[in-house]
């Protein structure tokens, strides 16, 4: 019998999303009152339209250098080693107000209000399509 090949999975990237709304002691960067957006009709997270203007282009590519930055920093767990394919997935997406970089733009309250997490990253770009195409056809 022949098998369809389909979409990578994602797995990962929906465990990471799990573990910022429901196991907050295991994301990083750690933070004591960390509290992240999404898990609640009343703390809902808000995309961003970058070809809305430079404001919201500015501010998706700071949540990606944020995002980048804290990968990259010496306490980041979960480092791949040389030769592995691993990309750095983040929560909330750099795609939304509530990205890394919010801190930047609303106050140092939402310092360390995000989570990063080395996955395959096959799989990290293949949510990132998905998420993509959804944003992109639900035109909220």
């Amino acid at each position: 019998m022949k098998t369809l090949e389909g979409p990578p999975p994602v797995a990962a990237v929906a465990d990471h999303v799990g573990d910022g709304l429901e196991n907050l002691g295991s994301t990083y960067p750690t933070k004591a009152d960390k509290s992240l957006p999404g898990g609640d009709p009343l703390r809902p997270m808000h995309r961003l339209a970058k070809a809305a203007g430079a404001y919201e282009l500015n501010r998706a590519n700071e949540n990606s250098k944020q995002k980048d930055r804290t990968c990259t920093s010496a306490g980041m767990p979960g480092k791949p080693g040389p030769g592995d394919v691993f990309g750095c997935d983040e929560f909330p997406m750099a795609s939304t107000y509530e990205g890394a970089a919010r801190a930047q733009f609303e106050g140092t309250k939402y310092t360390d209000a995000f989570s990063v997490r080395y996955m395959d990253r096959i799989e990290n770009q293949e949510a990132g399509r998905r998420l993509n195409a959804w944003s992109t056809t639900t035109g909220s």
